[in-house]
């Protein structure tokens, strides 16, 4: 049989577009493998984590802070009114350089906070089931989030995940900081989680709001954060974006 230049050229981009959806998909089970069935079904809910793993630019703003964040590297910059930070993968970097105190905590708290659940997806991290709890009037399930050795800056953070088991979506977070110590903790913050925003085929928080939270007892709301300007994309930021700009000071673990 005979093969035209045309079928050829066919056959070729037929067995490399097989090529590559396979591929793709071994790279989604094996990001998705680690997941349990609770956390699966919360994804889910948010439109699914596969949607999520396919972006990778986020940008948002709050409380007049513009962020950008790379979605594969998590690269990240922030520029706010008073400084500008950057991480490029390997260094925490801030312009004025006398501003770096907090900025390698303070880089990538919020697009953290900002892209639950989704962030609770990531590689390295262990779940456990740790039954009902009323928060805000609602019964909600919990699962506790923990982190293999050398995962990130604070391996020892501990984070509780609540949801409404008849709708699967998120309700409330609990967390511990331990970034400065580096040792466990057992004193919680919350967040509470209840107003979301379709972008893109994803829902993001449209604010989140924390608590006094003590003895286990929820007191008054001490902080509101709404987010605006936000756009999710499978087009890749400029890379240029999160170098070193001159006269940067980098951050340390302080």
């Amino acid at each position: 049989m005979k093969y035209t230049g045309a079928t050829i050229l066919s056959i070729c981009s037929l067995l490399i577009l097989t090529f590559c959806t396979n591929q793709q998909q071994a790279e989604s089970k094996a990001a998705t493998a680690h997941h349990s069935e609770q956390i699966a079904k919360i994804f889910k809910a948010h439109g699914g984590f596969n949607q999520w793993a396919e972006m990778k630019t986020l940008k948002f703003s709050k409380d007049g802070e513009h962020h950008w964040i790379d979605l594969n590297s998590r690269k990240v910059l922030v520029e706010g009114q008073k400084r500008t930070i950057g991480f490029d993968g390997k260094n925490v970097w801030v312009v004025p350089d006398s501003l770096t105190n907090g900025a390698r905590f303070y880089h990538n708290l919020y697009f953290y906070f900002y892209a639950m659940p989704f962030v609770l997806g990531d590689p390295g991290i262990h779940y456990e089931d740790v039954g009902n709890k009323q928060l805000f009037g609602m019964n909600l399930h919990g699962i506790k989030i923990s982190y293999g050795d050398g995962v990130g800056d604070s391996p020892k953070d501990n984070y509780i995940l609540y949801y409404n088991e008849e709708s699967n979506t998120m309700k409330a977070l609990m967390y511990t900081v331990t970034f400065r110590s580096q040792e466990s903790s057992d004193k919680f913050s919350l967040i509470k989680y209840d107003t979301w925003q379709d972008v893109n085929g994803v829902l993001l928080p449209e604010k989140i709001q924390w608590y006094n939270f003590k003895n286990d007892s929820i007191g008054e709301m001490r902080n509101e954060v709404l987010f605006t300007n936000v756009s999710l994309s499978k087009d890749q930021v400029d890379q240029n974006l999160f170098a070193i700009r001159e006269g940067a000071g980098i951050a340390g673990m302080q």
